[in-house]
C-alpha cells in the first residue's frame, strides 16, 4: 500500500510540473480565423493548420501559417482571396514574431489570466508592429492562447477594388486560438 501511494504521489508530482519541465510548447494545429464581413457580405475564414511555438524561460512567442489553408464557406470567395488580395502563390506564409510580456509560467493559471504580447506581424510580405491583448491559461496538457485584434488589408498592401469596398471590411477581426503542449 505504502509504494502504491508513493508511486501515485510521484506520477502526480511529474504529471503536474510536465509544463514548468518543459522549454518550449508548440502545436501544428493551432486556429485563426478572421472576418471581413459587411453588412453586404459575409466574408468569414478560418485556418486550423497554424504552427506555433512558445518558449517557457523568456516568453517568445512565434507562429506561421500558409494562406492557402484558409477555408471560407464558398470555394469562389477562397479563390478571390488567395488570387486576387493575400496572392497567396508570391505571398504564401503570413508570421508573427514576438514575445509576451513579463511572462512567467508560474503565473499563468488554470483559469483564463490576461497578458499583452508584443511583435511583428508579416503578411503579403509586409511586417508591421502588433501589440495586443492575449489570455493564457494552463491546462494539464500544455497552455491555451487566445487572442482577438484588428488589422487593416491596406496596411499590408492588400488591395480592394472600389467595386467591392463596401462588401469587404475595412477593418478585419481576427481571432486566435492555440492549445501549446510538450507533443
Amino acid at each position: 500500500m505504502e509504494l502504491k501511494n508513493s508511486i501515485s504521489a510521484a506520477i502526480l508530482l511529474l504529471f503536474g510540473n510536465l509544463i514548468i519541465g518543459q522549454t518550449n510548447l508548440k502545436t501544428s494545429e493551432g486556429a485563426i480565423t478572421f472576418n471581413a464581413s459587411t453588412p453586404l457580405e459575409d466574408i468569414y475564414a478560418v485556418n486550423n493548420e497554424v504552427n506555433a511555438i512558445l518558449q517557457l524561460e523568456n516568453g517568445q512567442f512565434a507562429a506561421v501559417l500558409l494562406m492557402k489553408d484558409f477555408r471560407f464557406k464558398r470555394a469562389l470567395m477562397q479563390e478571390h482571396f488567395n488570387e486576387n488580395y493575400v496572392e497567396s502563390e508570391r505571398y504564401p506564409k503570413a508570421y508573427f514574431t514576438g514575445r509576451i510580456i513579463d511572462f512567467n509560467i508560474e503565473e499563468v493559471p488554470y483559469s483564463e489570466k490576461e497578458f499583452t504580447i508584443e511583435g511583428k506581424l508579416t503578411i503579403h510580405g509586409l511586417t508591421r508592429s502588433l501589440t495586443t491583448k492575449n489570455t493564457l491559461k494552463k491546462h494539464t496538457d500544455g497552455i491555451e492562447m487566445k487572442s482577438v485584434f484588428m488589422i487593416k488589408p491596406e496596411e499590408f498592401n492588400i488591395k480592394v477594388p472600389k467595386l467591392l469596398f463596401k462588401k469587404i471590411a475595412q477593418e478585419v477581426l481576427v481571432e486566435v486560438h492555440f492549445l501549446l503542449n510538450t507533443q
